[in-house]
């Protein structure tokens, strides 16, 4: 087969072994998101691997969504740097699936590595970000803005000179070319909620300095190991983004305390107000290569807060009146000497003093001159004291000023924020009429139906997180689970999922690898939230389903609230010995010392070997090795 059937929806494994356009060879299918699937490929004309990105047929109905494909081509196409993937060519194939060819790379996205490694040291995550702002720097020369930095778009990539950063997905950057007509209108919320600028969350006009918001999140989750705002739902945490700030670094791990250059960095970049935080990015980039010059900031003291400059937003109470300073008598320079007739001297002193300062006039002038100067040091002293006096009445200005002026930013930005999410809200709105109609659809057995109630609004609505829930629901009924799983991904990438669909996905866990993994993926995205679906798996009857759920709680970690050691404690009485190994390396992985009598008992066990009703012998009861090598893990011997 040479040509690809055309599909009403992208199934990624019906185009592998098919060629595109007749160039494309695809040989595997690498991933698969919200608006498509990468797949490796080999250009036949130049013999080359390359990167395809196919847009879901299904998406090409929207006019949005296709300028979206399109500007990212021609974006990123136009952006020839080293730390920014390069694209190659953008076609619609003649079956019509949009595709763009890019450079193919070979590593891991920043998102699976903050997954598996929890945090990165200070010098590779500042390494990493040095390279972000690297790139930035050419794109923003350029006038784009990417509007869409996340751990998902920055993709680190292994090469003969060791690991390069390369910055993905400028599906919705903003070119700043008036003749583009794509400038974002404004009230309208574009990016992923968590890593959102307060300008972007609040619908304000946005400029490069957004991004750089961004990188300092992006360096903050790198550096403390989670995301520094934690909200119920995406209003929320736009809420969050638009108006709370972002904690210092050495007040969620203390021993970044301990770098004040890096954590000044971090904090200038994550400032609210896009006037306060690094103005380009070959500024931010400066910054971050002195903290790698010195030592990532462990000198004796950190760098001096830049200065910060304000524009007045409201009118500001008048000052309480400062006590008047008296009056100085002044001295005239340099006018005219006028000899006056010396007067008579009082009575301390005498007739014979008097004489003898005629007779002596240096001694005469010499006590003019000290007094001429104690006199000169007195008007010196009250000189000082009313320029004092002035500079803290104008220090005392400035103070009440600055803080009129951001209680005036906290207040507009606030109802800003507000404006946007009644905006979210009302559109949320239009289409739950759809939605609950599709409910019903799909309680009632009929997903067919709920389908093609919900398909349409894609075109006007792609970005309604709840709209693609429920076709991922829609999907999963029909048994069409990887298509269920790219609804559902890019319903998670507008808000977080809903209890039904995390339900969905911890049952996933028992189906095929490729299911089974990309289904763990979004769990442990997701968070926290899919705790209790997690826990939920007294329930579920396989084993295996149990195994893989405690792992994915394991990788989530503590905000999961699921017992983990207990779980893998129950699954010791398994009867399936392969389940009893993998449970006993799971206990000796978590040190769980409430497991040491049961393991004790399995490491002992022994089966009989008997000829007839002969005992001959005996050898260790399968699984016995493994849960005798977590006891001594767990006792550290």
């Amino acid at each position: 087969m040479s040509q690809p059937a055309h599909p009403h929806a992208l199934d990624p494994a019906s185009l592998v072994g098919t060629t595109l356009d007749g160039q494309y060879r695809i040989d595997c299918h690498l991933a698969s998101g919200g608006m498509g699937a990468v797949f490796r490929a080999h250009h036949l004309s130049l013999r080359k691997d390359v990167a395809l990105k196919v847009l879901r047929p299904e998406l090409t109905t929207s006019v949005e969504l296709q300028e979206r494909f399109r500007r990212e081509s021609q974006i990123a196409a136009s952006l020839e740097h080293r730390h920014i993937v390069r694209v190659t060519d953008f076609r619609r194939s003649p079956e019509g699936l949009l595709y763009l060819a890019m450079e193919l790379l070979d590593g891991e996205s920043l998102f699976d590595r903050l997954r598996r490694e929890g945090f990165l040291p200070p010098d590779e995550a500042v390494q990493i970000l040095w390279q972000l702002c690297d790139g930035l720097e050419t794109a923003h020369a350029r006038g784009v803005v990417h509007r869409d930095l996340k751990p998902e778009n920055v993709f680190i990539a292994r090469g003969p000179g060791g690991e390069l950063v390369k910055i993905l997905d400028f599906g919705i950057a903003k070119m700043a070319d008036p003749g583009e007509g794509n400038a974002t209108q404004s009230g309208m919320v574009v990016g992923t909620p968590e890593y959102l600028s307060p300008e972007q969350a609040t619908g304000s006009p946005v400029d490069a300095r957004a991004d750089l918001y961004t990188v300092g999140l992006i360096g903050w989750r790198m550096l403390v190991g989670h995301h520094p705002f934690k909200a119920e739902d995406a209003r929320g945490l736009l809420m969050m983004q638009a108006t709370r700030p972002v904690p210092p670094l050495g007040a969620e791990r203390a021993e970044l305390a301990a770098l004040p250059l890096l954590a000044a960095t971090i904090a200038r970049a994550c400032q609210k107000d896009p006037a306060a935080r690094y103005q380009t990015a070959a500024e931010l980039k400066a910054d971050l290569g002195a903290v790698l010059d010195h030592g990532l900031g462990m000198i004796p003291t950190a760098t001096p807060p830049p200065a910060v400059s304000y524009t007045s937003l409201s009118p500001v109470a008048p000052l309480a009146p400062v006590a008047a300073v008296p009056a100085l008598q002044t001295i005239q320079l340099g006018a005219p000497f006028q000899p006056e007739p010396t007067p008579s001297l009082g009575p301390p002193l005498t007739r014979g003093v008097e004489a003898r300062l005629r007779r002596h006039p240096r001694l005469a002038v010499g006590i003019g001159l000290l007094l001429i100067l104690v006199a000169s040091g007195g008007v010196i002293v009250a000189v000082q004291a009313r320029r004092s006096g002035m500079a803290r009445l104008d220090e005392a200005r400035a103070q009440a000023l600055a803080q009129a002026e951001r209680d005036a930013v906290q207040r507009a930005t606030a109802a800003a924020a507000e404006a946007a999410a009644a905006t979210a809200a009302r559109r949320a709105d239009e289409v739950r009429r759809p939605v609950s109609q599709a409910e019903l659809e799909l309680q009632a057995g009929r997903p067919a139906r709920a389908r093609a109630l919900l398909t349409p609004l894609l075109a006007s609505r792609a970005d309604d997180p709840l709209l693609h829930q429920q076709l991922g629901h829609a999907w999963h009924d029909e048994g069409e689970l990887v298509k269920a799983l790219d609804e559902w991904t890019t319903a998670m990438a507008l808000a977080p999922l809903d209890r039904p669909t995390l339900d969905h996905l911890v049952a996933n866990l028992g189906r095929d690898k490729t299911v089974a993994d990309r289904s763990a993926h979004l769990l442990v995205r997701a968070g926290p939230p899919a705790g209790p679906a997690l826990a939920d798996i007294s329930t579920r009857t396989s084993p295996w389903v149990k195994l893989r759920a405690l792992a994915v709680a394991r990788e989530i970690g503590p905000g999961a609230r699921v017992d983990t050691g207990v779980g893998y404690l129950a699954l010791l009485a398994d009867a399936d010995c392969d389940v009893r190994r993998a449970a006993s390396r799971a206990l000796g992985e978590l040190r769980e010392r409430r497991a040491l009598p049961r393991l004790r008992e399995r490491a002992e066990a022994r089966d009989q070997r008997k000829l007839g009703s002969v005992i001959i012998g005996s050898k260790p009861a399968c699984g016995a090795p493994e849960a005798a090598e977590a006891v001594r893990r767990i006792e550290g011997r």
